[in-house]
């Protein structure tokens, strides 16, 4: 029934189109897949010991992600790719679909990836 719902949500279907069409433009999904692991791993045991993304200890995390750091615009960038990615209604989808295919759903990452954005925009 959930995601029955969620797909027929104009605004989820609006947000998942959004985001299908995003990837289109440069090599964000690969990029994506290859940042997931290090995002999960880190900034989710930043949250874990409640470090806030402004304090003085996220810089060190950001720098375990972003090993070479990031450019102001690269930054930027990231941080809108982020905002639109991170959605918990599609990542609930996917943990449904996982369920209805009989594998047990990954851990959240949406707080993990929820976290980035902040730690940017703290440095900026």
């Amino acid at each position: 029934m959930e995601l029955a719902g969620l797909a027929g949500d104009a605004s989820f279907r609006q947000t998942v189109r959004r985001m299908v069409l995003s990837g289109g433009q440069d090599n964000r999904l690969e990029y994506g897949l290859s940042l997931r692991p290090l995002v999960i791993e880190h900034a989710g045991a930043a949250l874990a010991r409640a470090v806030a993304p402004e304090s003085a200890g996220a810089s060190a995390i950001l720098a375990r992600i972003f090993p070479g750091g990031l450019a102001e615009q690269e930054s930027a960038a990231v941080i809108t790719w982020l905002e639109l990615v991170t959605e918990p209604r599609v990542e609930r989808y996917w943990q449904l679909l996982s369920l209805l295919n009989g594998r047990q759903p990954g851990p959240p990452a949406v707080p993990a990836f929820a976290w980035l954005p902040a730690a940017l925009r703290a440095r900026r």
